[in-house]
């Protein structure tokens, strides 16, 4: 079972949502949601992606996702009845991972109804299934970014939590501007935590 690869772009395909990665002389063709293709480096670049293998008598295929937290919120799309793994990367592809998690947390059945694919009574299957159990997706990827050392050996939290919400799929310019309103109404470093922060700054990214 193949559980991440880590090769050099050799093709990518934005209409099909494919990207080939030459990993010791073997060409994998990935497939990856939006969101993760805006994450995958041009032509000749490095890019490390985690794996799912999807299997049946006709069809081998390899699904990409930029972070582990993705991959966790695939395979949840994909356990929900008639939603398959097509659907579960469009929804992937829909929205930013924090802003996705957000609108299943709430139950926004007409947000995911703008994802192509995603009708109705299919929306309503996703959220009815999944409505409990992807609460601690944000705040389990906030811990594994914030436990990887920093190559320039900072701790602030702020450039942690900046680190963070990136990992997640914000833009870096949305980001910095939400932790600057999160201080600016008084949150210090020395009076919070990472969690904290981090919460705080979503909050200002979705009221945007």
């Amino acid at each position: 079972m193949i559980g991440w690869l880590s090769g050099v772009v050799v093709a990518r395909d934005a209409a099909q949502g494919v990207v080939v990665i030459n990993v010791s002389g073997v060409g994998y063709e990935v497939r990856v949601s939006l969101q993760t293709l805006a994450e995958v480096g041009d032509l000749d670049e490095l890019c490390t992606l985690w794996i799912y293998t999807y299997v049946r008598e006709d069809q081998l295929l390899l699904y990409g996702f930029a972070s582990p937290a993705e991959k966790r919120l695939f395979l949840l799309l994909n356990s929900v009845p008639k939603v398959g793994p097509k659907h579960a990367l469009a929804a992937l592809g829909g929205f930013p991972f924090a802003e996705l998690v957000d609108h299943l947390r709430q139950g926004r059945h007409d947000q995911l109804q703008k994802i192509p694919g995603i009708g109705k009574k299919t929306a309503e299957q996703i959220l009815l299934s999944l409505g409990d159990k992807v609460g601690d997706l944000i705040t389990g990827e906030a811990i594994a970014v914030a436990n990887v050392p920093r190559a320039d050996g900072g701790s602030g939290l702020q450039d942690e939590a900046r680190a963070v919400l990136v990992e997640l799929g914000w833009r870096l310019k949305e980001v910095d501007a939400a932790i600057a309103r999160v201080v600016a109404a008084g949150w210090k470093d020395a009076d919070g935590a990472l969690d904290d922060l981090v919460r705080r700054a979503l909050a200002q990214l979705m009221e945007r």
